[in-house]
């Protein structure tokens, strides 16, 4: 594998590896609030599936770490940065990601999950250019009614 192939593991361990922490911290919140064994516990898989990627992303991050060690992968990915920085598409790939936590970590928390759903759906295609404002309404309601008769009425599964 080439010293390339060895940053993006780095970067992919590092990111699992935090991920896999967190997932642990919250499974070890439901054990406490569930107050019952571990193996009666909701916490169970999350547990077993947190530490299974926790070493997992341990071991990623040896394997990447080989030819190099840590300076070599800090310093490619200053390079690769330096390169991502310069890139055009990179503000409008912000732009998408911030689009997209606005509607998961703000409008989802705070409105109907119609009216998020119809919100970002409507942001993101004007933002992308995806046609004129009554068609995008359109589609975005068309969209999101969809998925409650798919979802909610078919499947009964609650939306947030």
């Amino acid at each position: 594998m080439d010293n390339k192939g060895k940053m993006k593991d780095f970067m992919s361990s590092v990111v699992l590896l935090l991920l896999s922490v967190y997932v642990l911290a919250e499974s070890r919140n439901i054990f406490v609030k569930a107050g019952k064994e571990m193996h009666l516990s909701p916490a169970l898989i999350p547990t077993l599936l947190g530490g299974l990627l926790l070493i997992l992303s341990i071991t990623l991050l040896m394997e990447s770490l080989k030819d190099g060690g840590v300076s070599a992968r800090c310093r490619e990915m200053k390079e690769m940065f330096s390169e991502v920085k310069g890139d055009s598409n990179t503000p409008r790939m912000l732009i998408g990601l911030a689009i997209m936590a606005l509607y998961t970590f703000v409008l989802l928390g705070n409105l109907p999950f119609w009216l998020s759903t119809m919100i970002f759906l409507v942001l993101l295609m004007k933002f992308l250019g995806a046609g004129s404002l009554p068609k995008i309404l359109l589609v975005s309601a068309g969209v999101t009614g969809c998925i409650i008769l798919l979802f909610e009425v078919l499947f009964r599964v609650p939306l947030p």
